[in-house]
């Protein structure tokens, strides 16, 4: 049975496909239960509200989602859905984990909620159409038969809330089919081609197996387009965008260059889905940015992933020039039309390697160091075992030399902290609900007399080099 697929425009699709076909229609990763849980509860029959674990709220697993019908009375209330009767998973408005409640006001009467263990998608058929893509290929992504209005295995979303409802497959088969529209489960609303209501069924065809299959609905045009394959249409496809700087099929020469050996920086994306592709390239010594057009020089070959062996791919190509000794920075933005995506380095330890994408910028550049001619590396560096020491969080030999609160520290003032305490900011690394932020001010009284106390431990490790950083 194949697979249904929905995700919103700009999220890495290669990651919900992996999660769809491990769900195989709902069974395997989905959740033991999926609960509506807000403050309509007391109205479904629970004890109370916000009650994650009140069986009378959760929703029923059918066609690889969960959806149930309810009866409410006329009000206005806010919801999540909580994963496994408890808290601790659980996805709010726009599929985010942990987000904002979901509103929703009704006159009264049976309101239908869904959820998607896939996209994480929960909405309700208040706030949303509830869209289904019938058609004559409905029974290869693991509906009962074809043309059914209320086959769920064929259900488009809107997880960012536009109105553009869209739904991917890799599941159907080579071949001719026709699809439409229908809102709400049924036929009484539905839209062919043109966004004629009733109108005539809309053809389209698939050329190779696994093929990508995206269908999009505008709710206010009421169109719906399919396309099979990937194409320029003002979508970024996440899952083809690759880039490893430690690779040689993306950058050579590889690691740090002397100065004067120009640097070819390849980029991936899936074959014909891109408008273009810019490096962005900021030189230390020139305080500034440079955007690089990159040039397509491989159209439509092998992908070098095996994870998309049924895609082929492009490669766009710049050069870093490297006049002078200097610290290039350098990242990627890619667009497709009106879209566009950030890709750079998937870690703030700068470490290079394979990388991440973003919708907005997020400046974890790769590096690139251009060395002088000439420069050799000294001989004690050679051999050198090196053990990295923050003197301050190390160890602390002598508390009489400790800081005091309030102590002047350029334009602000010191704070002594517990040796065992977190230090500031430390919520937004172990993300633990707090308001502080790292200001740079506090101190635990670490000291050159506690790193003296320990240099034969360090020494016994096998290290033979230390390096302090910082030191105050």
């Amino acid at each position: 049975m194949g697979s249904r697929l929905t995700v919103p425009r700009l999220v890495p699709l290669l990651a919900v496909l992996a999660l769809a076909l491990a769900l195989g229609g709902g069974a395997g990763s989905a959740p033991a239960s999926v609960t509506i849980a807000g403050d309509l509860q007391n109205e479904l029959g629970c004890p109370g509200d916000w009650q994650p674990d009140c069986a009378l709220s959760d929703l029923t697993p059918t066609q690889g989602v969960f959806a149930k019908t309810f009866a409410l009375p006329a009000g206005s209330y806010q919801y999540k859905a909580a994963i496994n009767h408890s808290w601790e998973e659980n996805y709010g408005l726009h599929a985010v984990a942990g987000g904002d409640n979901i509103p929703l006001t009704t006159t009264g009467g049976n309101v239908s909620f869904y959820y998607d263990p896939v996209s994480h998608w929960v909405t309700d058929n208040v706030n949303s159409k509830i869209v289904v893509a019938p058609g004559s290929y409905q029974h290869a992504v693991g509906c009962s038969g074809d043309w059914q209005p209320d086959c769920l295995h064929t259900w488009l979303e809107d997880v960012d809330g536009d109105g553009v409802y869209t739904f991917v497959t890799t599941s159907i088969p080579p071949g001719s089919y026709e699809a439409k529209v229908a809102i709400g489960l049924n036929w009484d609303e539905n839209y062919g081609a043109g966004g004629v209501p009733n109108g005539p069924n809309i053809p389209f065809s698939v050329t190779a197996p696994n093929q990508r299959v995206l269908f999009t609905y505008n709710s206010t045009t009421h169109l719906l387009t399919i396309q099979a394959g990937h194409a320029q249409d003002n979508n970024v496809e996440w899952d083809g965008l690759g880039f490893d700087s430690r690779d040689t099929l993306y950058k050579t020469p590889q690691g740090a260059v002397v100065a004067g050996t120009p640097v070819k920086v390849r980029f991936r994306t899936f074959h014909n889905d891109v408008t273009g592709v810019m490096l962005r390239d900021y030189s230390v010594n020139a305080g500034a940015e440079t955007l690089r057009p990159m040039t397509r020089v491989a159209s439509g070959v092998s992908c070098f992933d095996a994870a998309l062996a049924s895609d082929t791919c492009d490669f766009w190509q710049a050069t870093i020039p490297t006049p002078d000794p200097d610290i290039h920075w350098y990242r990627f933005i890619v667009k497709d039309g009106t879209s566009t995506a950030y890709y750079a380095d998937d870690t703030s330890a700068l470490d290079g390697g394979a990388g991440a994408t973003t919708s907005t910028v997020r400046d974890w550049s790769y590096a690139q160091t251009v060395y002088a001619p000439g420069f050799t590396t000294p001989g004690w560096a050679r051999n050198a075992v090196v053990y990295q020491i923050f003197p301050d969080r190390f160890r602390n030999g002598d508390t009489k030399n400790d800081p005091h609160n309030g102590d002047p520290l350029y334009d602000l003032s010191a704070t002594l902290k517990p040796w065992n305490a977190l230090p500031q900011g430390y919520c937004r690394a172990y993300n633990t609900p707090c308001s502080q932020q790292p200001n740079g001010t506090d101190f635990f009284g670490g000291d050159l007399k506690g790193v003296r106390q320990s240099l034969e431990m360090i020494h016994d490790r096998g290290f033979n080099t230390i390096y302090l950083n910082p030191i105050f």
